[in-house]
């Protein structure tokens, strides 16, 4: 589950303080300020917005926020190591060969512990009979 699918299960007012503080607008044209979020979310304060950071559900939505940074961190920090490697630098091939046998050991894990969402079927071949 990505980010923006785990906040669309989240009120409108948590989900806008969410976006906001972890920059996470898709067509961001201006930065808000606080006050201007505030009156975005008609609100006096963002004093409950503070109060909610000390939730298991902020929490989970930072642990998601973070992961996907580290994604995209581990895949820069593996160009670079790439581009070094093709030089000749041994360090960056054995750096290189290391990240290659986490990331197919990661993978095969996640291969094994996937969970399948069940098909939705909407019932209209319910009442055809195979012969």
């Amino acid at each position: 589950m990505d980010i923006y699918k785990a906040l669309e299960a989240v009120p409108y007012k948590k989900r806008e303080y969410f976006k906001w503080k972890f920059d996470l607008y898709i067509n961001r044209t201006d930065e808000l300020t606080e006050e201007e979020l505030c009156q975005k979310l008609d609100v006096k304060t963002l004093n409950h917005m503070k109060k909610w950071e000390k939730s298991s559900e902020y929490l989970m939505l930072t642990n998601l926020y973070l992961e996907s940074r580290m994604a995209n961190d581990l895949e820069q920090i593996y160009q670079v190591t790439a581009e070094k490697a093709l030089t000749g630098d041994e360090k960056a091939i054995k750096l290189l060969l290391d990240l290659q046998k986490q990331v197919r050991a990661f993978n095969k894990e996640s291969k094994t512990t996937k969970v399948y969402e069940p098909i939705e079927n909407d019932g209209a071949y319910d009442e055809l009979e195979l012969s």
